[in-house]
């Protein structure tokens, strides 16, 4: 665990968002989505390896990280608050479409609103990503 895990963690998360990005280009909405709600994830999980706390084995993580990483000291107050809006906002948004997404067989999702939440998160997947990764390099 610490900073040589946390940059492989990050590696993973990046590839997430690359999935995302090329399901959106080719209108696979649902792995889109599915894959921009793993990337936030695996870089918020990525960030808690670089404080050296091991990441809980689950998909929502929101309560260790707003206890590890937004209550401390280490990061300044724009970045804890950064973090803070994916855990408020982002996060709890991508784990409630993760299931439909990844089960749109057994739900009647119109594709057209499959369509809106993908493209409505990938810019704010990518942002959570790009930050995740800036604050473990500072720490490199």
């Amino acid at each position: 665990m610490g900073i040589e895990t946390a940059a492989e963690a990050m590696k993973i998360a990046k590839n997430w968002l690359l999935t995302a990005e090329t399901m959106a280009d080719k209108k696979i909405y649902n792995t889109a989505l599915y894959s921009e709600e793993m990337a936030v994830e695996i870089a918020l999980k990525a960030l808690l390896l670089s404080f050296r706390v091991e990441p809980p084995k689950m998909h929502n993580i929101i309560e260790i990280v707003d206890s590890k990483i937004i209550n401390s000291e280490k990061l300044s107050k724009e970045k804890r608050e950064e973090i803070r809006e994916i855990t408020r906002y982002l996060l709890p948004e991508l784990l409630v479409n993760r299931q439909v997404s990844g089960y749109t067989f057994n739900y009647n999702i119109d594709k057209k609103d499959l369509e809106t939440l993908a493209l409505k998160y990938l810019d704010l997947t990518r942002n959570a990503v790009k930050l995740c990764n800036n604050i473990i390099e500072e720490n490199l």
